[in-house]
């Protein structure tokens, strides 16, 4: 390695290498199609990307764009990607000298901070190609893996790394925090990079999840952003979905208590095959409150299937849930707005972990119940979740296409486990838990509780056991 990496030099050995780099990617394809799985299930297509080194340009392709650049300070290596991939555009450049003026909806990173001359130079240009809810996505390999790879290398078992930097994670963040981006989502993948069956599986499943042992997997990643301003708006709308069942006493309350959010907030009541007078307590509203629409509905099919049809008939940027028992309050709403208005973050869930709740309003056997959820779900999930049974819950509508919606009844654990699969960042907003003021909860600890450690197991399997499109 060269004492001293430059643009030159990185350009040379990549030059070098470019005839030769599909066949190391085919060699080492366990490797490969794992970062590849990994950007396209974050990743909807039909958005832009800009990829940084962008190589022969499969993981730009993969991800299926409306509009892709990727650019490299490889000549070769564009040349390459220009030939496979002719639909997408292609520019020989450093990062730091690209002349376009594009904005887009995600940035990719992979194993380019190991090769660049200065990356907080990288990082300033960036931020010209980021709006407020762009998202970047980068991997870097783990520097404690350097003395591996250069034996694998010697023996010819990888592709010649060239000139690197050695940047762990943590330097990184903090990095990263000087030049006005924050870490959304972080971890580590590929704890074994190799393919053996079932060895490969149960080491890099549960090893890449538990303390101490991730540290040592060979690859890093990082979910990025624009560091938000406290007067950023987004200018969004906001739609409130109610799903009830027999809610006649409560329904009035909760939606005439829910305050105005953003540009404009719609309220979705989703009558859920009630047998009471829900549904016309509703009617009555709408003569008297603006945006306040019913979805009637029978038999019962349960929490998930309404909020579902609720959230298909939204209008509005953010969509939420409020429960119609008003066991949390609509005057909190705001709070779960406010982060998504401003880009904050993907994912808003609500937990009542943080306050004292009001006597009575959860049983004993339901809160040990919740904690041990939350726990199962956090290792799952690699994100610290508190509470995973909490009503209320807010994201983007644009994210509402990629929810895997059957894992659970009430549809919490769909909505966070879709949200962990495409690497959204989850914030936590505390709420005032108080007791039902009528009727009777339709949760019952033990037989729920059964079926949610079913939801857990298949939430599992789809996290670990992710296709990507292609691959």
């Amino acid at each position: 390695m060269s004492p001293i990496m430059g643009k030159e030099s990185v350009e040379n050995h990549f030059d070098e290498i470019a005839s030769n780099y599909d066949y190391w990617k085919e060699k080492n394809s366990y490797y490969y199609d794992t970062i590849k799985t990994f950007v396209s299930r974050i990743i909807p297509p039909e958005s832009s990307v800009l990829e940084v080194g962008c190589g022969t340009g499969e993981i730009l392709d993969i991800v299926q764009p409306v509009r892709g650049v990727g650019i490299d300070i490889s000549a070769k290596m564009v040349e390459l990607a220009k030939q496979k991939f002719p639909q997408h555009t292609f520019i020989h450049s450093p990062i730091e000298d690209l002349q376009i003026d594009e904005k887009f909806d995600f940035i990719i990173l992979v194993d380019v901070a190991d090769h660049v001359y200065d990356i907080m130079d990288v990082f300033e240009v960036l931020y010209r190609f980021c709006k407020p809810t762009t998202r970047i996505i980068l991997t870097t390999i783990n520097p404690w893996w350097d003395p591996i790879l250069m034996f694998m290398e010697k023996i010819g078992a990888k592709m010649p790394e060239g000139p690197h930097n050695f940047v762990e994670k943590g330097n990184l963040a903090k990095i990263l925090e000087l030049m006005d981006f924050s870490v959304s989502y972080s971890g580590y993948m590929l704890l074994f990079p190799k393919k053996i069956p079932f060895l490969s599986f149960l080491v890099n499943a549960l090893g890449t999840r538990t303390w101490g042992l991730k540290k040592l997997s060979s690859m890093q990643y990082m979910l990025i952003q624009p560091s938000v301003k406290n007067e950023t708006d987004l200018g969004m709308g906001c739609s409130v979905v109610i799903p009830c069942h027999n809610e006649q006493d409560n329904i009035e309350d909760a939606v005439r208590r829910i305050p105005k959010m953003g540009r404009e907030t719609e309220i979705i009541v989703v009558n859920d095959g009630s047998t009471d007078h829900t549904a016309q307590k509703v009617k009555e509203l709408q003569g008297e409150i603006k945006n306040l629409k019913l979805i009637d509905y029978s038999p019962n099919r349960g929490k998930g299937y309404a909020v579902k049809k609720g959230f298909e008939d939204a209008s509005q940027e953010i969509l939420m849930i409020l429960d119609a028992d008003i066991s949390t309050l609509p005057e909190e709403l705001p709070r779960f707005f406010h982060p998504l208005n401003k880009g904050m973050c993907q994912f808003v869930n609500g937990t009542r972990m943080v306050y004292p709740m009001e006597n009575q309003s959860m049983r004993i056997l339901n809160l040990f119940g919740n904690k041990i959820f939350g726990f199962i779900m956090s290792f799952i999930t690699q994100q610290n979740l508190t509470d995973t049974l909490c009503g209320t819950k807010a994201l983007y509508k644009s994210d509402f296409k990629r929810i895997q919606w059957g894992l659970d009844k009430w549809g919490d654990f769909d909505l966070l486990f879709s949200a962990a699969k495409r690497g959204s960042r989850i914030m936590e907003v505390p709420v005032h838990y108080m007791s039902r003021k009528s009727g009777e909860s339709k949760m019952k600890s033990f037989r729920h509780g059964l079926h949610l450690l079913r939801a857990c197991f298949l939430g599992f399997k789809e996290l670990v056991f992710f296709r990507s499109r292609g691959v």
